[in-house]
Order: C-alpha cells, then sequence, then structure tokens
C-alpha cells in the first residue's frame, strides 16, 4: 500500500471516528436524564402532600410487567380536592430545565411510569419550580402535561411542555421541586401508582440514567 493509500485511508477512519464520537455524545446528550426515587432505595427526594392525598412509597407492584418489573413503587390515592397534589422536594437544583421548555427542536420529555384504572384519557401533569414563596405562578418555572393511553396497565408517559405560567417568578437556575397532579381540575378520588419519574438531573449528582 502506498502513501497515498495510507493517507486516504486515516483520513476516512478519523472521519468516521469523529462523527460516531459526535452521534454518541449528541444521544448521550439527548436521552440522558435522572430517575429521581425507583422506590426500591437511593430516593433523592422528600415528599410532601398538603391537599389530602394519601401515598404510599413502598407498596407492592400491582402488576408487574415489561414495563415496569420493579417489585415496588408509590401508591396514591387521590382525594376530591380539585388541586391535590404531590411535592417532591429535591436535593438539589435542577440543570438544563431549560432543554424541556421549549416548543423550539425536539425538546427532552419528563417521563412516568404509571398504572391507573382511571380512564383512558386522564390528564396527568407535572409541575417544575421551587419550594419557597408562593406555589402557583410566582413559584412555577413550567408546565408538563400528559395523557393515559391505557387503563388497568402500566405504560410509560411521555409529558409535553405546555408552558411557562404568566406571573411565573421563577428561572431554570431555581428549579428544587417537582409537582405531580394527577387528574387535575377534577373533584374525583382515584387510586395511582407510579414509578421511575425522570427528568433533568441534579446539579452534582452522579446518578444518571434512562431507565432501572
Amino acid at each position: 500500500m502506498n502513501l497515498k493509500s495510507i493517507y486516504t485511508c486515516l483520513t476516512s477512519f478519523c472521519k468516521k471516528t469523529i462523527l460516531m464520537y459526535v452521534l454518541i455524545n449528541y444521544s448521550q446528550s439527548l436521552y440522558s436524564q435522572q430517575i429521581y426515587d425507583t422506590f426500591e432505595g437511593g430516593s433523592m427526594v422528600h415528599y410532601n402532600l398538603k391537599k389530602g392525598g394519601k401515598m404510599d412509597s413502598a407498596f407492592v407492584n400491582p402488576s408487574k410487567d415489561k414495563v415496569n418489573p420493579s417489585e415496588k413503587c408509590a401508591m396514591y390515592s387521590r382525594s376530591r380536592i380539585r388541586y391535590d397534589n404531590i411535592k417532591m422536594n429535591l436535593q438539589g437544583i435542577l440543570s438544563e430545565a431549560e432543554q424541556y421548555a421549549t416548543y423550539q427542536g425536539v425538546p427532552k420529555k419528563i417521563k412516568l411510569k404509571i398504572f391507573t384504572s382511571a380512564p383512558v384519557g386522564t390528564l396527568v401533569e407535572i409541575h417544575l419550580g421551587k419550594n419557597t414563596g408562593n406555589a402557583y405562578p410566582e413559584g412555577t418555572h413550567s408546565q408538563y402535561q400528559a395523557f393515559t393511553t391505557v387503563s388497568g396497565k402500566w405504560e410509560e408517559l411521555e409529558f409535553k411542555f405546555s408552558q411557562i405560567p404568566p406571573g411565573s417568578k421563577t428561572s431554570p437556575s431555581e428549579i428544587n421541586q417537582v409537582t405531580l397532579l394527577f387528574n387535575p381540575y377534577m373533584n374525583t378520588s382515584e387510586i395511582f401508582y407510579f414509578d421511575d419519574l425522570a427528568g433533568p438531573s441534579l446539579n452534582g449528582s452522579k446518578n444518571s440514567n434512562g431507565g432501572k
């Protein structure tokens, strides 16, 4: 093999290597998330219920399957209070939340595994915000929504960015709380099982992944 052929091969190899490196890092940037609580140890949140609902964070999985084979999950019994919610105080500040709170391009998606007998099309809403001051709208940075597509089975919901509420006074660098609202704006009592809430990583945390 002459020098020209060797140079051509090396150039081609370098281009492919660089392209592969870029694609791998882009993929990791796009899909890398953090699970805040597996309910089997290693929780990164403290739960706060104020509206009347009840929660068991060590409940036996009601129906293990391929979507959620875990032994344990959370069980939440929603009260009839219209804005019943679960507040999750995080052990740190979320990073890169702005990559979720956008209509541009292909934004990252918050994910949550859920099991419920509530009707198909039930709304689940997530608020990212801070745990000081007024919760809404000042203390809320952004809102995300997803709708159930099955009943009586586990599914993984992907939350679509809804809005930054008018009157928000919370920046991405202040987010240390996640609020879960199951079937908000309704006066119904239902039971929801949930697991593996995944979203923006916590600053300084090393426990980042896309699932169990």
